[in-house]
């Protein structure tokens, strides 16, 4: 695989930096153009207009740059938005578009050498959309069913640059280090959430449970707590991989720090379904670590547990308690009730599917009492993916699980090294998490599954800690 230079048309430091020039002109000339007819302060359209066309032309530019650019800006997904009323894209839209738009350029430029190695799990990740594109004939919402095939297959596209990039070892590490300091980042900011509500920061819920406790849950730039909690507990898992592995005390040290802040935030936002996927992680990282340290990482993930402990919410352990009685709480038990309901589903859709996207308009007539009204978008991966893309969609669950049973067996025979279990203990934490949370579309669970196919496919080296067999 080609880990050289990844510039479009192998530019020098000066053709770049007349291209971002370039970029500057015109996103202020057409921003001016194009935007004011929309009602736009001319100060605000020039302003907006050139930070997109720039964000764009790094991404089509250099594809490090531009993954490294959205890595670090997906948590602005749903916020911060650049363009007008009419068309709300961020920063993330514009990075995704244009770096993959670049690694397209390169495809055709060279071929093989710009894909990423095959393997079962790449594969399997292109059966989601295929599924959805199919699951269209039969389709209750043909809109939302394209929309949503279209989404699908940008997040393979993603998986597919991913993969590629991680070809190279040193790109693949520093994509999961960048993973890790952004959720730090946001779990900092999750925290001013959490104990100054009124700075009025990003976003956050508060949910009562009496008169005198009331739960605030942030969720920093995320639509949903338990997608910033999902994201957080795969950077622990990360995090912790790579501290078990370190050769030096230094490297323990940080990866340890960035651990301890990412599970920080974790407890503020009160995610059950995160501390569901973290546990069942935490075994595989404790099964997957060299014999010789796992005493210590036992030491150290109940030290960090300790050390969190007294800022976890006293309502968290509440909500934690309800696991035990899934019909005590309306949220719990609905997501318990539509279990049932899209089991009865199947007997209608099973076959055909009510078209991706569409679930929320088949689910009221099988909705069990007891479920709040008010939710009627699917918790369950796996089912939801069947009863919306009918056996197509079934058929892509089994094939994505057995791609990454097929990656785990290579990084058995590989020892575990640290990249590739780092990748595994994330999905693994995710893949869970999502039989409770609807991380169909979620751009972390794409990016992890990305890396794992990478990381498994080739033999890694480097420093990391072996077993003595």
């Amino acid at each position: 695989m080609d880990a050289g230079h990844d510039t479009l048309s192998g530019t020098s430091g000066l053709r770049t930096g007349v291209w971002i020039a370039c970029a500057l002109l015109c996103g202020s000339v057409s921003a001016v153009v194009a935007l004011e007819w929309m009602q736009w302060p001319v100060t605000h359209a020039t302003l907006y207009g050139t930070l997109t066309v720039t964000l764009f032309a790094l991404g089509l530019i250099s594809t490090d740059v531009g993954l490294a650019l959205l890595v670090a800006t997906i948590p602005l997904f749903d916020f911060a938005t650049l363009g007008p009323p009419a068309a709300p894209f961020t920063a993330a839209h514009v990075l995704l578009a244009s770096t993959i738009l670049g690694w397209s350029a390169r495809i055709v430029r060279d071929g093989r050498r710009a894909l990423p190695r095959p393997t079962p799990l790449v594969a399997a990740l292109a059966m989601p959309w295929l599924a959805g594109a199919i699951s269209l004939a039969g389709s209750l919402a043909p809109s939302s069913t394209l929309s949503g095939t279209g989404r699908l297959l940008v997040l393979w596209l993603l998986a597919m640059l991913i993969a590629w990039r991680a070809n190279d070892a040193r790109r693949g590490r520093a994509l999961l280090a960048e993973l890790v300091a952004v959720a730090c980042v946001m779990a900092g900011v999750a925290a001013l959430q959490y104990f100054d509500p009124a700075l009025g920061i990003g976003r956050l819920t508060t949910q009562g449970f009496s008169s005198l406790v009331v739960l605030v849950r942030p969720s920093a730039f995320f639509l949903d707590p338990n997608f910033l909690a999902g994201y957080l507990s795969a950077a622990v898992l990360v995090a912790l991989v790579f501290m078990v592995r370190a050769t030096r005390m230094r490297q323990a040290v940080w990866w340890g720090a960035g651990a301890l802040v990412a599970l920080g935030g974790i407890a503020v936002t009160s995610s059950r379904s995160a501390l569901i996927g973290l546990a069942v992680g935490l075994v595989v990282v404790l099964l997957t670590a060299p014999r010789q340290r796992r005493a210590r990482l036992i030491v150290a993930v109940i030290v960090l547990t300790l050390v969190v402990a007294p800022f976890v919410p006293a309502a968290m352990y509440q909500r934690v308690a309800g696991l035990l009685d899934p019909t005590s709480e309306g949220s719990l038990a609905t997501r318990y009730l539509m279990v049932q309901s899209s089991v009865e589903m199947l007997s209608e859709f099973g076959i055909g599917g009510t078209g991706l996207g569409a679930y929320d308009l088949a689910y009221p007539a099988y909705r069990k009492p007891g479920a709040l009204p008010r939710i009627t978008h699917p918790h369950q991966v796996p089912l939801a993916m069947w009863v919306e893309m009918g056996v197509p969609g079934a058929l892509s669950v089994l094939a994505i699980v057995a791609g990454i049973v097929w990656a785990w067996r290579r990084l058995a025979k590989q020892r575990y090294p640290a990249p590739g279990t780092a990748a595994l203990a994330a999905v693994t934490a995710l893949v869970v998490e999502s039989l409770f949370q609807y991380y169909l579309y979620f751009e972390y669970l794409w990016i992890f599954l990305g890396l794992l196919s990478a990381f498994s496919a080739v033999r890694q080296e480097g420093d990391d800690v072996r077993d003595e067999r």
